[in-house]
């Protein structure tokens, strides 16, 4: 006998889950009794059984054991008749015994693994809901900062191109003038442009070649107006280009940039003045 393909054939999961023939079910314990290793296999796999059940078991609800016992009651019960053996001197009517025949322990069982098996799916079915739901949730979160990141985006991109058709319009505009702010004696190869629309009374500067300025210090633009310095901000350290502004003065003569502390000064550093041009 092929012991090997004997334990491939299924056989003996079919007799430890109860649900092998009569005649399955003999074979299994005749070979068994014969063959340690068809024993030991059989071992196995009711051994493995059992760990499963205990792997998924559950605190059942309170009615449930009320529910089953009333199912177990309610299937109808097999009467074998039993003859009574009587005295041969007695004449007396042979009536048959009812004898309520107890439940095939197979069949206990076939029910047992049933149930395991309808429990192990709802625990299945209760994580897998569960998984579903976290993720719906992580799903929702994502879309959520997916929605929050493109408005972002298209906010800056709507401010872009809003900042770049102020430009254009200034830079096209027929008064507009380009004044150029050459370099002092201390920076001689720096170079900035204003344009200055004095219609309009807008401004922007473009710094074209600054040198980078030292920590704690920032570039200050500065309109000559009537003879005075005016300020007019600090520059951004990371571009090179001003937004269009607007400026109420009268008189401009000149525009200046001075190295000064972050933040700017109250009055340019002449000494620290890098570029000039007059209108």
């Amino acid at each position: 006998m092929d012991i090997k393909e004997y334990i491939a054939s299924g056989i003996l999961e079919s007799y430890a889950l109860g649900f092998a023939s009569d005649q399955e079910r003999r074979e299994v314990e005749c070979l068994s009794s014969i063959y340690p290793e068809l024993k030991e296999e059989l071992s196995s796999i009711q051994l493995s059984l059992e760990a499963y059940a205990e792997t998924v078991a559950v605190t059942p609800p309170p009615a449930l054991k009320e529910n089953i016992l009333a199912a177990i009651k309610s299937i109808p019960q097999e009467k074998e008749h039993i003859l009574k053996v009587v005295p041969m001197e007695a004449k007396q009517t042979v009536e048959p015994e009812a004898k309520i025949v107890r439940m095939d322990r197979y069949l206990k069982v076939g029910i047992a693994a049933s149930l395991v098996l309808l429990v192990g799916i709802g625990v299945l079915y209760q994580s897998t809901s569960r998984s579903n739901r976290e993720l719906r949730t992580e799903l929702a979160s994502v879309q959520t900062k997916v929605d929050s990141e493109y408005k972002n985006q298209l906010a800056s991109l709507k401010d872009s191109l809003s900042l770049n058709a102020s430009r254009e319009e200034l830079l096209l505009a027929d008064a507009t003038k380009e004044i150029i702010l050459a370099g002092t004696d201390i920076s001689p190869l720096s170079k900035a442009r204003v344009f200055w629309n004095e219609e309009q009374e807008r401004f922007m500067l473009v710094s074209d070649d600054l040198p980078s300025p030292e920590s704690g210090k920032q570039y200050q633009l500065w309109a000559i107006a009537d003879g005075k310095p005016v300020d007019l901000g600090v520059l951004d350290k990371n571009s090179k280009m001003t937004v269009p502004k607007d400026i109420s003065l009268a008189k401009i003569q000149a525009f200046a940039i001075t190295l000064e502390k972050d933040g700017g000064s109250p009055a340019p550093t002449m000494e620290q003045m890098y570029v000039v041009g007059s209108i």
